[in-house]
């Protein structure tokens, strides 16, 4: 189912590259604004990339899930009950390799920009890998909910944004504590819980919410 999955999200790779382009274009846009500062674009620089991560996510996410719907998937998927855990599994690895990992790429080549040291643009890469498999999946609890309702991008944000607070505020203690030179493994362990939690949590409840999402 994996590899399904992965062979969908090849399908999609024209939305997939207009994601990577506002990705890009906001980071390069925002490092501009930020003007020749140097400490400003440090101390400013994991709190936007995240915020950008996180809304990338969340708005492309439904697009996907909206065009495997109309496709009549959703609806095979529940002919087979044992099986919708395991779908969002899948979906969830999927995103994580065509998503997730080249937008943690693209902060990495983007983070000269922002003027981080090594040190900080390695933690700021360790923080989205671990933070993006619960945002792939608040993305996808988030599109079940709200898949057959008008306006479900904002209520996506009223619904699913407050639960991703926890991954904001333990990946920027992370990158706080690594710019003051401090040891940052505990705020890690906080991190790598919270997303597990939280993926845990998607998972569980996009289980639930599936069938109604498959009505129409």
């Amino acid at each position: 189912m994996i590899l399904r999955e992965l062979y969908n999200a090849y399908l999609h790779k024209g939305s997939l590259l207009s994601t990577f382009a506002f990705f890009a274009l906001a980071l390069f846009c925002v490092s501009l604004t930020m003007g020749p500062n140097e400490t400003l674009l440090r101390q400013t620089a994991p709190g936007l990339i995240w915020i950008l991560a996180i809304l990338t996510i969340f708005f492309s996410t439904p697009l996907l899930l909206k065009k495997e719907a109309q496709c009549g998937l959703l609806d095979e998927i529940l002919l087979h009950p044992s099986l919708t855990s395991t779908y969002l599994l899948s979906k969830v690895t999927a995103e994580y390799i065509f998503i997730g990992l080249p937008l943690a790429l693209m902060s990495f080549i983007f983070s000269p920009l922002f003027t981080l040291s090594s040190g900080e643009t390695l933690a700021l890469l360790l923080t989205l890998l671990i933070g993006f498999p619960a945002l792939s999946a608040l993305g996808i609890l988030g599109s079940l909910l709200t898949l057959n309702t008008q306006g479900g991008g904002l209520l996506l944000s009223l619904i699913i944004l407050p639960l991703a607070l926890p991954l904001l505020i333990f990946g920027l203690s992370v990158m706080e504590i690594t710019r003051l030179g401090l040891d940052s493994f505990p705020s890690f362990c906080l991190l790598m819980g919270s997303s597990l939690f939280l993926l845990i949590l998607s998972i569980t409840a996009g289980s639930w919410a599936l069938p109604f999402a498959a009505e129409r």
